[in-house]
Order: C-alpha cells, then sequence, then structure tokens
C-alpha cells in the first residue's frame, strides 16, 4: 500500500525552519518569532512538487539541555528524526556554524535517513560559500531564502528526487488500518473486539495506551493491520515526556496507514479535537471513516441516531464523503462492519480513471459552469490527466491555475464523487500552467 512519506525540518532555534516550513507548504500555519524556541510543538502540513505528495514537519529547536521543556523539545526532534523518510537540516548562512548546528546534523546523519542540508536566510550569505558548511558532513547543500522564495524550488526538487528513490511496498503487505481519537474513546476496546481477545489493556482511565499496538488478522483472505493508538489530546493540553511520545507515535500512525478510524464518543459527541485530527488524517490522504462509539451508553429512541448522524455531518462538512458508523465494543453492534468498509474502500482507493471520459465530464462541467475570472484574465483549464492512486490524484492543467477559486475546486471534486464512488477516501486535484513554466498547486481534502 502507498505509504504518505514524512519530511522533516530540524536545526536549531531561530534558523528560520518555521518560515521555510511556510513557504514550503505555502500556508501560515507555524508561527514566526525573531525570538529562539518559539515553536515547541511540531506542525504537520500536507505538500507536494512535481506530482509527489507528502508531508513535511517542522520541529521544535535543537538545544543545549535547559529547562525541561528544552529536553522535551530535543526529544521531539529526535523521534520525528526516526519516522523521516526524508530530513532537511536547517543552519543560517549567514553565520558560523554553531554546536547545535552539528549536533543537529549529527542527529539526522545517525538516523540513516537521507539528509539535505538547507542553507537558511541564504541572502545574508555575501561573499561565503556554501562549500564551507560541508564539514557537517551532508552531501547535498541547497542555499535557500524563505523570505523572498529564493532556492525553495531547487530544495523541492531535492527533497523529491530523494523520495523517488524510496522503495516500493511489498505486494503482499497488509491493509493497514488504524484507530484514531482522544482518550477513552473506546480504540482499545474495538480492537480487542475485533481480533477476539484480550490484546490491548483497556482501562476506563484516560491515556492507558501509551505506545501504537498491532496486531494482524486476515478478512477474506486479506491480511489486515490493525493499529491502536494513544488517545490524542489538543496540543495545549498534551504533557511533556511520555504523552509528547504517543502523540508524535499517533501521528506517525496516521502516516504510515492506509485508512484511519476516527473513533468518536457518543457520550460525549464532537469536540474540536475530532476535528483536528480528522484534518490530519485528510491532509495525509488517508482514507477516513468515522465510528460513532458507545452507543449502548445512549439513550435513545428511533429518531436518535438519524439527529446524532445529522449534527456530525453538520460538523464534518469538510468531509462530508466519509461514512459514519455507530458501534459499541461492549455488545459488538456493527464493529465487524470496520473491515468490510475498509476493503470497500482500499478498492476505491486504487481507481484508475480513463483520460478520454474523465477529460469529458469535466468539459461538461466547465460548459455548464465555467471558472470565474478576474479582469482580463479568465482560466481555462485544458486537460486533466490522473497522476496516481491511493489516493486519487488528479492532475489539471490550464491557464490562470492560481485564479481559480476553492469553491469551483470543491464543485469539480462535487461532480467527480457523484460520477464515481469515492466515498471514505479524499481526492487531491492538482492545477498546473498548460505550458509547465509556471505551476499552482493544491490539494483537495
Amino acid at each position: 500500500m502507498a505509504v504518505t512519506p514524512l519530511v522533516a525540518i530540524v536545526g536549531r532555534p531561530n534558523v528560520g525552519k518555521s518560515s521555510l516550513f511556510n513557504r514550503l507548504t505555502s500556508s501560515r500555519q507555524a508561527i514566526t518569532h525573531d525570538i529562539a524556541g518559539t515553536t515547541r510543538d511540531a506542525n504537520y502540513a500536507a505538500a507536494h512538487w512535481g506530482g509527489y505528495y507528502f508531508t513535511l514537519v517542522d520541529t521544535a529547536g535543537l538545544t543545549k539541555a535547559g529547562d525541561e521543556i528544552e529536553v522535551a523539545a530535543q526529544d521531539q526532534v529526535r523521534q520525528v528524526a526516526h519516522i523521516a523518510d526524508v530530513i532537511v537540516v536547517v543552519v543560517d548562512a549567514g553565520m558560523d556554524l554553531t554546536t547545535e548546528d552539528r549536533e543537529a546534523a549529527k542527529l539526522a546523519l545517525k538516523s540513516g535517513k537521507p539528509v539535505i542540508l538547507a542553507l537558511g536566510k541564504a541572502d545574508t550569505l555575501g561573499d561565503r560559500y556554501p562549500d564551507e558548511f560541508r564539514a557537517l558532513g551532508i552531501k547535498e547543500i541547497v542555499p535557500v531564502s524563505a523570505i523572498h522564495g529564493r532556492g525553495t524550488g531547487d530544495l523541492l526538487d531535492a527533497i523529491t528526487e530523494l523520495l523517488s528513490h524510496r522503495g516500493a511496498p511489498a505486494k503482499d503487505a497488509p491493509l493497514k488500518l488504524a484507530l484514531i481519537g482522544r482518550p477513552n474513546v473506546g480504540k482499545s476496546s474495538i480492537l480487542n473486539t475485533l481480533l477476539g481477545k484480550q490484546q490491548a489493556v483497556v482501562s476506563p482511565q484516560a491515556g492507558t495506551t501509551r505506545d501504537v499496538n498491532a496486531n494482524v488478522l486476515r478478512y477474506h483472505n486479506r491480511p489486515i493491520e490493525l493499529v491502536d493508538t494513544a488517545g490524542l489530546r489538543r496540543r495545549g493540553k498534551i504533557e511533556q515526556g511520555v504523552e509528547k511520545y504517543s502523540a508524535l507515535r499517533t501521528l506517525s500512525a496516521i502516516h504510515e496507514a492506509d485508512i484511519c478510524f476516527l473513533v468518536l464518543d457518543a457520550t460525549d459527541g464532537v469536540v474540536a479535537s475530532d476535528l483536528n485530527l480528522a484534518g490530519q488524517i485528510i491532509e495525509a490522504g488517508k482514507g477516513l471513516v468515522l465510528i460513532m462509539n458507545k452507543w449502548d451508553a445512549v439513550e435513545k429512541d428511533d429518531k436518535t441516531q438519524a439527529h446524532m448522524a445529522a449534527r456530525v455531518a453538520q460538523q464534518f462538512q469538510f468531509a462530508w464523503w466519509a461514512p459514519l458508523i455507530f458501534t459499541s465494543a461492549v455488545t459488538g453492534l456493527h464493529v465487524a462492519k470496520i473491515l468490510e468498509l475498509a476493503t470497500a474502500i482500499d478498492e476505491r482507493r486504487q481507481t484508475q480513471l480513463a483520460t478520454g471520459p474523465l477529460n469529458r465530464l469535466i468539459e461538461k462541467l466547465i460548459l455548464k459552469q465555467p471558472p470565474a475570472g478576474l479582469k482580463n484574465r479568465q482560466p481555462k483549464i485544458n486537460y486533466v490527466t490522473q497522476t496516481g492512486t491511493n489516493p486519487t490524484q488528479l492532475t489539471f492543467f490550464a491557464t490562470y491555475p492560481d485564479l481559480i477559486h476553492w469553491s469551483y475546486k470543491r464543485y469539480i471534486e462535487n461532480n467527480l464523487r457523484q460520477e464515481h464512488d469515492f466515498a471514505g477516501t479524499p481526492i487531491q486535484l492538482e492545477f498546473r500552467h498548460k505550458h509547465g513554466d509556471a505551476s499552482y498547486t493544491e490539494g483537495k481534502r
């Protein structure tokens, strides 16, 4: 099964990691500030370049052991480096190398993963030569300026070149399913019910599961790996130390899974952290199913389920295509449906759309409702082709692709879903300039 690769940005504080993260993901997700150590938690965001989709993670700065938060931040960097596919070490091009720079490079090289050295703030490089930084032992060196955008394309080229050499997953690899959710929503109980035995430790105390708990079973002769993860709280509620590691392992499980089952608590209803987790899953391009667990504990009549389903649909409008099932790990209600849904979604994620019918559908949609323009600039979609599966990735070639509004992209996606069954999986749409001399990309959720 395809796995969305993880690219980690590491380095000491205040070398421009967060600014680079924002530039590469075309976002303002990371907080940037001149005060060293602004980033404490890891920031994750989807990124894509040249047809490659990956997840970029911006980590806290690596510093000498100091207070408890600094020590935890260093642990976080080490953990992210362990699970990353490619590591980008950022140093300040305008300053001499420091002990922390050398420690960051040593940490990255020690991981055995492909490493790129980004010379951040390259506009301050002056007459210095990048070769001076080869003392760190990293062969691939790319000067970049996040503020001016200089070198970021070269950096993305270097990243995707390394990603292209990643080994293909084994043909007989199991379908990976991850149970994701807040603490104490019943993930371990669902796992035990599916396995038919007491595999995970179950307790009413929140946070019992600290690590990832995996087991393989067969369903219709198909190997399926079930992963139970530690519950993720809101970032501000995540404690340092063991729980920080658990959170990182859970995020790693999302990126290694094919399909994620987001477990909700029927007695609590949907909370903000549930929505955040769904966003993380979609950003990673994974299949998504919503599980409303503990349904046995809810007082209900013949309309309760319909009312709850309507409420959930309203709250998860951004993932309206995700199936919702009501379960009880205690009674076994609908738990077996998890495996049935997983295999069906996996088939949809392998869908190959024929180019001819796909373009005819898009032409029909454009004729019915062309994209809006700006003054004398009118976007025009010329051609579309499928460029990936698991999840489905479509590339549109157009004039003025940057003027195509997100609502128009949603219009295209909604009609694609009406024509083809993509329930349970995101569709990623990429918009490029028709001549290839400029590009604008957008991952669809």
